[in-house]
């Protein structure tokens, strides 16, 4: 029998085969009880780290570019919350974040601080309904999603702070004493397709489902689009208020909808070049007030457009 010859090109796509599968990407567990430090050092660009358990302090991860691991943490539970300090390129799915019985420490459940292309998807975000700090907060960060997740019981939902380049979509906001969603110093956010219902205000709050504001001494906020979101029950709806330093240029509402006790829907202060469109605004019908409205104050060259207002008082109950 003649030895089997194998051809040049053969060989080196054997090789191809061997070198791919010698960098194979792993799929890496994390539990409650594992070494976290060995578990993290072993993670490769493109890995899966499934994190499974209930973490009772806060999971913090830091000062590492992770490229593109995918975490799988839809059996986690992180009473203690989550912290991304300095983290590029890592993706979130699932994971139940703080607890609803009991205070925890941090004010912010989850923060994402000086990191960049990171996302969270798919989240249950728990607030214990005191009035106390936030489910999330993203700070001084770039290239951030935060999508189809549930926010209950926090003062605030979330919040985008000193960032850019951020999509906050498809979330839940239920059972906020402030606001649902705050945007702050920030350029280049997109936040569409959200809901805020339930409120509670704490006393003396007026509640906001979205609200806007820029910081003195810092450029105007810019390039902010608020689309599609929805704000139903005892709260204001879309505002950017802030008559000190002006509320932002380049700003678009279009496209939301309110049902709302309070007379503030879509309301913006000393905001320039900016487009306010399509909006659907009512009251409830046992508000205490009229219509809300859109409403601009010393603001120029903005597009007001096609919006409908609707006083629903004296209709509930009618046969």
């Amino acid at each position: 029998m003649k030895p089997i010859r194998l051809r040049p090109l053969m060989l080196a796509g054997m090789a191809l085969m061997a070198a791919a599968t010698a960098t194979a990407q792993q799929v890496i567990t994390l539990t409650p009880t594992s070494n976290q430090r060995t578990i993290l050092a072993s993670l490769r660009a493109g890995d899966t780290l499934r994190i499974a358990g209930t973490f009772v302090n806060p999971l913090v991860l830091s000062n590492r570019d992770f490229g593109n691991v995918q975490v799988d943490a839809r059996s986690a539970v992180f009473q203690s919350g989550l912290v991304l300090n300095n983290v590029h390129n890592l993706a979130f799915s699932g994971g139940t974040y703080g607890r609803s019985d009991v205070d925890i420490r941090a004010w912010h459940t989850v923060q994402v601080q000086f990191s960049s292309n990171i996302s969270l998807a798919e989240g249950l975000f728990l607030g214990n309904s005191d009035s106390r700090g936030s489910g999330l907060l993203v700070v001084q960060s770039n290239q951030v999603t935060v999508r189809d997740s549930q926010f209950r019981g926090h003062g605030t939902g979330l919040g985008v702070r000193s960032s850019s380049n951020v999509l906050v979509t498809r979330n839940a906001i239920m059972g906020s004493a402030a606001d649902g969603i705050n945007v702050v110093d920030s350029q280049r956010v997109i936040v569409s397709s959200n809901s805020c219902s339930a409120f509670t205000p704490s006393p003396g709050a007026h509640p906001d489902c979205i609200q806007l504001w820029s910081l003195n001494g810092r450029p105007l906020q810019s390039d902010i689009a608020i689309l599609n979101n929805s704000a139903i029950g005892n709260m204001q709806a879309f505002v950017s208020f802030d008559p000190r330093t002006g509320s932002g240029e380049r700003l678009i509402f279009a496209g939301n909808y309110a049902a709302i006790s309070y007379t503030h829907g879509v309301s913006c202060t000393r905001c320039n070049d900016s487009i306010f469109v399509d909006n659907v605004l009512t009251n409830l019908p046992d508000s205490r007030w009229g219509a809300p409205s859109v409403r601009l104050t010393e603001g120029l060259r903005n597009l007001v457009a096609n919006n409908q207002t609707f006083d629903v008082r004296g209709l509930a109950g009618q046969p």
